[in-house]
C-alpha cells in the first residue's frame, strides 16, 4: 500500500491506500468509512425528536451490512425495491421491512410471502389484481403481509390515481385474505432534481396534498399506521409534512454527483477506482472504468482532484476533458465519483472499505439480483 495523500486526488488521499495491484485490479468500487459514518450520523440526527422517521432505502447501497449500520444509527427498517433485497435484509436479521413496490410475478410473490412469515414485510400495490395475486401467494404461504396503497403523484408510474380508485383499492385489500391495510405511499421522484430547493420544496408539498387526502380519509374507515415516501433531496420537506411516518432517502449514505448538487450537506463516500489508459495534456484523460463499471443513466460521474469534464462512457472506458493544468499520469489511479450511486453498486459484487490509509472491510453486495 502507498501513503495516503500520494494520489493526485487531494479530497480522497483515502483511496491512494488501496493501491494493490497483485491483488486488487481495477476497476473497483471503494467506500470511505469514516465519510459513510458521518452520513449516517447527519441524517440519523436530523430525525431526532421528530415524528417522521428515516426508512433507508437499501436500493442504494444493495448491502445487508450496510443496512445494519443504518438500523444500528437508529433507523425505523428499511426499505427495498426488490425481493431479492427483501430476502437479503431478512436473511441478516433486519425485520421490519418495506418493499416499496408492486409485485405481480408469480416466483418473486412466492419469494415474499415465504420472507414475509420470517418478519414484518410491508409492499405496494396500485390495483385490484395486484391485490388479489398477493392475497394469494400470502394465503397459500400461510402469511400475512402488510400493504400500502401505492398513489402516483407525477411519476407515471405506478400508483392509483384519485380519491375513488384508492378507497375501491382499500375496500378490496380488506376484504383480502393474508393482506392487512397499513397505509399509503407515495414517491415525488419526479421532482427530486429540481435545482432551487425552495421551489423543490414547494412542488413537493404540493404535489403530496392528495396522498395526505387519502391518508385522512381511510384512516377514518380503517387502522392505518403508515404514510410514507421521500428521498435525500426531498427528506426535510417530507418530515413537515402531515401524518408522514416514514422517510425513505437512501442515496444520502454514499452519495453520487447528482445528489450532491441537491443536498450537498452530504458528503460522496463512494468512488469508482480506475487507472489512466491515456492521456492528451491539454486534451483529454481516458479511465479504464466504462458502462459495465460506472453508471450513467442519471448524472455524470467526475474526475476526483482534478479539473474535468465528462465527455463519454463506453463499455470499457470513461473519457474527461482536461480543463485545469493539472494531468494525471498514465498508470495513475484515480478516483471517479459516480453520477448515481444506486445503479453503479448494482455493477458490482464487493465493495472496498476504507478507514484512512487501511483497508478495513470487503462489503459483500448481497441484495443483487443472483440472476444479474
Amino acid at each position: 500500500m502507498t501513503e495516503a495523500g500520494s494520489s493526485a486526488s487531494a479530497g480522497l488521499a483515502w483511496l491512494a491506500a488501496v493501491d494493490t495491484p497483485d491483488d486488487l485490479p481495477t476497476p473497483y468500487a471503494a467506500i470511505d468509512l469514516k465519510v459513510l459514518e458521518q452520513n449516517l450520523a447527519k441524517m440519523q440526527s436530523f430525525f431526532r425528536g421528530k415524528p417522521a422517521r428515516l426508512r433507508p432505502h437499501v436500493k442504494t447501497h444493495k448491502s445487508s451490512a450496510i443496512a445494519r449500520m443504518q438500523i444500528d444509527a437508529g433507523a425505523n427498517g428499511v426499505t427495498c425495491s426488490t425481493t431479492d433485497e427483501v430476502a437479503a435484509m431478512v436473511a441478516a436479521g433486519i425485520d421490519d421491512v418495506l418493499l416499496a413496490n408492486v409485485v405481480t410475478d408469480p416466483v418473486r410473490l412466492r419469494v415474499l410471502a415465504t420472507t414475509a412469515k420470517k418478519a414484518n414485510v410491508m409492499v405496494a400495490i396500485d390495483s385490484e389484481r395486484s391485490a388479489t395475486l398477493l392475497s394469494e401467494a400470502a394465503s397459500a404461504a400461510g402469511a400475512t403481509i402488510g400493504v400500502l396503497i401505492d398513489y402516483d403523484i407525477g411519476m407515471g408510474r405506478n400508483g392509483v390515481v384519485g380519491m375513488d380508485e384508492a378507497v375501491t383499492l382499500a375496500r378490496t385489500i380488506a376484504r383480502s385474505g393474508g393482506l392487512r391495510l397499513r397505509g399509503v405511499m407515495a414517491y415525488e421522484g419526479h421532482l427530486v432534481d429540481v435545482a432551487d430547493r425552495r421551489e423543490r420544496d414547494l412542488k413537493v408539498r404540493e404535489a403530496w396534498a392528495p396522498p395526505i387526502a387519502v391518508y385522512e380519509k381511510l384512516a377514518a374507515m380503517y387502522e392505518l399506521d403508515v404514510l410514507t415516501g421521500g428521498a435525500t433531496a426531498t427528506y426535510d420537506t417530507l418530515a413537515a409534512l402531515p401524518h408522514v411516518t416514514d422517510i425513505q432517502a437512501g442515496t444520502y449514505v454514499l452519495m453520487d454527483t447528482t445528489y450532491r448538487s441537491l443536498t450537498p450537506e452530504f458528503e460522496p463516500a463512494l468512488a469508482v477506482v480506475a487507472t489512466v489508459q491515456t492521456v492528451r495534456p491539454g486534451e483529454r484523460v481516458v479511465v479504464n472504468a466504462g458502462a459495465k463499471r460506472i453508471s450513467t443513466d442519471w448524472g455524470s460521474p467526475q474526475l476526483a482532484g482534478y479539473d474535468a469534464d465528462f465527455v463519454y462512457t463506453a463499455e470499457e472506458h470513461t473519457v474527461f476533458r482536461l480543463t485545469g493544468p493539472d494531468t494525471p499520469s498514465v498508470g495513475e489511479r484515480v478516483a471517479v465519483i459516480p453520477g448515481h450511486a444506486c445503479t453503479t453498486m448494482s455493477l458490482y459484487r464487493r465493495a472496498f472499505a476504507c478507514r484512512s490509509s487501511e483497508l478495513e472491510k470487503v462489503v459483500d453486495i448481497d441484495a443483487r439480483d443472483p440472476l444479474a
